[in-house]
């Protein structure tokens, strides 16, 4: 039995539900609402330590982090393969794939600064306290606390536009030289983690990767969406992906307390 604990439409939520789709398999979807920071609850924790969204399970045995979680299941269920038989291509792969990962907090950094930050400042200082407490990984714990005081400075956010504009350029230039996909001929997890971070680009800024200038990504990119399985993993307002109220839920928080 395969259960999935996401958060929707999440990066790495995105990268794992878009890879068992692929693969066809049934799982057991269980939601878990980061606005009530139901991630930080004792039940989650016990499951996942580090206190982040996806994590899943498979006949009892927990595998986190969505790299980790999408190359175990190619390698648990090969068919569809979603990695290349070419070696070579293989190792572009997981180049891509660790790049996805390695820019996951440049992109959490837009995310937040665009789209939280005037809910995290609402939140009281006991409130704010209690979330710290709870939060296990000390790199995370010290980014979400500077998030409640003012967040991410201009030059904090230009560097992860860079960064960003950086990724789009390499795509932009390997796409024409190998596509139609980032490893090569076969579409493979290098694209299901890359456009996790592009979906959320076209989301904050779509400014960013005009067709004009990115004519080879936004090719890629819309191949990518017309594949049903990316129709169904990133389509708002299914029972995976519930319309998000952008506030925090003080309730939620305040559980804790009783709960753990």
């Amino acid at each position: 039995m395969l259960a999935l604990y996401h958060s929707g439409l999440t990066t790495c939520s995105k990268q794992v539900r878009h890879c068992l789709r692929e693969k066809g398999m049934a799982y057991e979807s269980r939601y878990v609402d980061l606005l009530r920071f139901e991630h930080l609850s004792p039940e989650y924790l016990k499951l996942n330590p580090n206190g982040v969204v996806p994590t899943l399970v498979h006949d009892g045995k927990v595998i986190t982090n969505s790299a980790c979680i999408n190359e175990y299941i190619d390698e648990t269920f090969p068919d569809p393969p979603l990695r290349p038989a070419d070696l070579a291509d293989r190792a572009r792969m997981r180049r891509w794939v660790w790049t996805a990962d390695d820019s996951h907090p440049m992109g959490a950094r837009l995310t937040r600064n665009r789209r939280l930050k005037s809910a995290v400042e609402e939140m009281s200082k006991a409130d704010v306290a209690l979330v710290l407490e709870r939060m296990p990984v000390p790199g995370r714990r010290e980014r979400w606390a500077r998030q409640t005081l003012g967040g991410h400075s201009a030059e904090e956010m230009d560097t992860a536009m860079e960064h960003f504009r950086f990724l789009s350029s390499r795509m932009e230039e390997e796409l024409a030289a190998s596509g139609p996909w980032l490893a090569g001929a076969a579409f493979s997890l290098a694209d299901i983690s890359m456009v996790s971070l592009v979906h959320r680009l076209f989301e904050l800024f779509p400014e960013t990767l005009p067709r004009s200038t990115h004519p080879q990504v936004n090719g890629w990119y819309a191949r990518v969406m017309a594949r049903p399985a990316a129709q169904v993993v990133y389509t708002a307002g299914s029972p995976e992906t519930p319309k998000l109220v952008q506030k925090r839920t003080v309730a939620g928080i305040r559980e804790f307390r009783v709960a753990g």
